[in-house]
């Protein structure tokens, strides 16, 4: 299920996304405090519900819900306001549901089992990488266990590259930094790779990884990954982010720089 909310109360929107995020029905959910970019984004990306405080500044709710459904008209809308004269409105546009601020978890479930246009729910990931604290990645939302503590670390580097296909020279002079390439560590690189590919495919999850000559590389669009949701702007993997990526290793300063900087300019 893809879901959007917007509201022009940031701390309020942000609670409530990061509400929404933890829901095991909801797929994906992206917060707007714009009804502009709302609509917008609306416009351009498949939404199933989206959550529309009513009283807003600028745009109120039941206007924005009105343009949504003529660019989306099978949108499923659910209003939530903390006045409850605003009732009879939501009525008249058929809304698929009314939640009285402050919501609930409950007040959620309950609306998302009653939705006019009933969504099915995509099936979420069963791979989780969490990057920011220190690494982990899951299967099934238990943590994987390797044979090599190295290993889990050679999956944090390709998750960090995002898809791209780096050179077993690479990762030597990345994960074991100024230490001399010999044969025993390539041969201890090669088990790594045959670690990780024997953890996945036991999970029936082998194509997740892709390998050429000398060189390797992840399928992130399998992965549930908090840093590919901020890259992606995100809210609730934007809240998520306190200063910290991979903190275990050290070659990820650069990415966490990079992370940085961006959350200095824009936001």
């Amino acid at each position: 299920m893809r879901v959007i909310s917007v509201d022009d109360e940031k701390i309020i929107l942000e609670d409530f996304v990061d509400m929404l995020s933890s829901m095991h029905e909801i797929d994906s959910v992206k917060g707007f405090t714009d009804c502009d970019e709302a609509l917008e984004y609306v416009k351009n990306e498949d939404v199933d519900v989206a959550f529309l405080d009513i009283h807003m500044r600028g745009m109120d709710g039941i206007e924005l819900a009105k343009r949504m459904k003529v660019v989306k008209p099978g949108i499923n809308i659910v209003f939530l306001t903390a006045y409850a004269e605003y009732s009879m409105q939501a009525m008249k546009m058929h809304a698929s549901g009314y939640i009285m601020k402050p919501a609930s978890e409950e007040d959620v479930r309950r609306e998302l089992e009653d939705l006019r246009r009933p969504v099915q729910s995509e099936s979420r990931k069963r791979l989780r990488a969490q990057c920011f604290g220190n690494f982990e990645v899951y299967i099934d939302n238990m943590p994987c266990t390797f044979r090599y503590i190295k290993t889990k670390e050679l999956i944090a580097y390709l998750i960090d590259r995002r898809g791209a296909y780096v050179t077993n020279g690479e990762i030597l002079g990345t994960l074991w930094e100024d230490k001399e390439v010999t044969p025993s560590l390539e041969n201890y690189l090669r088990n790594l790779v045959g670690d990780m590919r024997g953890v996945f495919k036991e999970a029936d999850l082998d194509s997740v990884i892709l390998k050429k000559k000398g060189m390797i590389a992840i399928v992130p669009e399998a992965f549930d990954c908090d840093y590919y949701r901020w890259i992606d702007g995100d809210v609730a993997a934007i809240n998520a982010f306190s200063g910290e990526y991979m903190s275990q290793y050290s070659w990820s300063e650069y990415t966490l720089a990079g992370i940085e900087s961006r959350m200095e300019e824009d936001y």
